[in-house]
């Protein structure tokens, strides 16, 4: 018992040594190259002297490059920077405000949405909402990803990371948030082009928008795929690194580059389609440049994108990815949450408009005229009115798919027009007095519930009276 106690000891001995010496001394390869470089004056004899020179720095690292394994490679460089006095790359925060900030105000916006389509406001359910329910879902998920990525290493140079295990792990996590990625900025442009069907019943319009959810499908679909089988074999594309196995990779820079540049021209015509329409509504100036404005601010979308193209070309990945790529994420993360927040503004503006009214533009309250001025007793327009304007409308009923294309001004889908009874005419007397309750009174005995009102005339009955409201229509754009 008291051998075996012993020998699981020795093991476990060994076992540290091994990590402990993988961590604190150069790999046998680098101390090789060392020694037949420099007999003098070498890293592991003479330290004070190695370091006072660059060259000799530069010479070795390329020694070990070629000649021993990336992991060596990379444990000779940490271990190299940590004899010579040389401090580290600072990483970068995990949670970082600059991606914190996009990431809550996402959730607000998200939030605000979800409330007013329960509230009734902005349209209703529709696709539109559960497109960027799962869209916010994604952006979540990427958000929190990029910071265990930070948490792992990701952002601080590849050789810096310990275990070296970890590296595996976050070239895994990338895989992930870049298939996300894809999906999520395609399921987020889909969402507002299904609002904007909503709302624009032009058909070029239509015809345009069924264009371009087809094409962000296929863009959405298409990179997701490039990203998860972009090496053969598959587990190359987060253990490749190590260089112990060969296969094929495609070339990872330019398919992001054709991403990013395809992302930039969908974003653009989604920007200028709606403004182009709402330019063409007979609107107050005011109100049209606010509805213009909020599709707009999608511009910050496309700004953000060129940001990430350019940020990407200037940190193009060597051999130190981790620190290569990070801009590409940091970027990447918060266009997931530019994307959301664009989304949701429409229904956010329909929630203020509820609460502030003043705010947006509008008023709590309408006011109207009453009493008996307000009407005419022949039901027309009184001939002292300042304006007077004749308009004429065609109505056409029946489904859409019959009139599609007609000129109608007014289309009315699926609706029917009841049979009005008539109503008999006024009781009057000679004199024009209205004789109606008594009338009514003397013909039916027993009121239930008696009549209310007495001695009116027709004038008189048109006021409104305490208590009850003038129910008026207003034809607006419903944004």
């Amino acid at each position: 018992m008291r051998f075996h106690l012993c020998l699981l000891s020795v093991l476990a001995l060994l076992v540290v040594g091994l990590h402990a010496t993988d961590l604190t001394a150069f790999p046998s390869c680098a101390i090789s190259c060392d020694e037949n470089l420099f007999s003098t004056c070498s890293l592991s004899t003479n330290t004070t002297c190695f370091c006072a020179t660059d060259a000799r720095v530069t010479t070795l690292l390329a020694a070990v490059e070629t000649n021993c394994t990336v992991k060596e490679f990379f444990t000779t460089k940490r271990l190299y920077q940590k004899t010579c006095d040389i401090t580290p790359l600072q990483r970068p925060q995990v949670v970082n405000p600059s991606t914190l900030i996009p990431f809550i105000l996402a959730t607000v916006f998200f939030a605000a949405r979800i409330f007013a389509k329960s509230s009734g406001l902005g349209g209703g359910w529709g696709l539109d909402d559960y497109a960027i329910i799962v869209a916010y879902v994604l952006g979540t998920a990427i958000y929190f990803l990029g910071m265990q990525m930070v948490r792992l290493g990701f952002g601080a140079n590849i050789w810096d990371i310990t275990p070296q295990s970890d590296i595996t792990l976050i070239y895994k996590l990338f895989q992930g948030l870049a298939v996300m990625y894809k999906i999520q900025i395609s399921l987020a442009k889909i969402s507002v082009i299904l609002f904007l069907l909503r709302i624009f019943q032009t058909p070029k319009f239509r015809y345009l928008s069924y264009a371009l959810i087809a094409t962000n499908s296929a863009i959405g679909i298409t990179w997701a795929c490039v990203d998860s089988f972009r090496c053969l074999p598959t587990h190359l594309t987060w253990d490749g690194w190590m260089g112990e196995e060969t296969g094929k990779c495609i070339n990872f820079i330019d398919s992001i580059l054709v991403n990013c540049l395809v992302n930039i021209f969908v974003d653009s015509v989604l920007i200028l389609m709606p403004v182009y329409e709402v330019s063409k509504l007979q609107m107050p100036l005011r109100k049209k440049l606010t509805v213009a404005l909020m599709f707009v601010v999608g511009s910050v979308l496309t700004i953000i994108a060129i940001i990430r193209v350019i940020v990407f070309w200037n940190n193009r990945w060597g051999y130190n990815q981790t620190k290569g790529l990070y801009p590409l994420i940091y970027w990447s993360v918060i266009e997931c949450q530019i994307s959301v927040m664009c989304a949701c503004l429409p229904a956010s503006r329909a929630l203020l408009g509820r609460w502030f009214p003043a705010f947006m533009g509008g008023s709590s309250r309408r006011t109207y005229a009453s009493g008996p001025e307000y009407f005419n007793t022949d039901g027309y327009a009184r001939q002292d009115s300042k304006i007077n304007k004749s308009v004429t409308y065609t109505v056409n009923y029946g489904d859409r798919s019959q009139h599609g294309d007609s000129n109608s001004d007014v289309e009315l889908l699926n609706f029917r027009i009841l049979d009005i009874p008539s109503v008999d005419k006024t009781v009057t007397d000679s004199s024009g007095t209205y004789t109606g309750t008594a009338t009514c009174e003397s013909t039916y005995q027993v009121q239930r519930p008696a009549v209310p009102y007495g001695n009116q005339t027709e004038a008189s009955a048109l006021h409104f009276e305490d208590g009850f409201k003038l129910l008026v229509t207003w034809l607006e754009v419903g944004i």
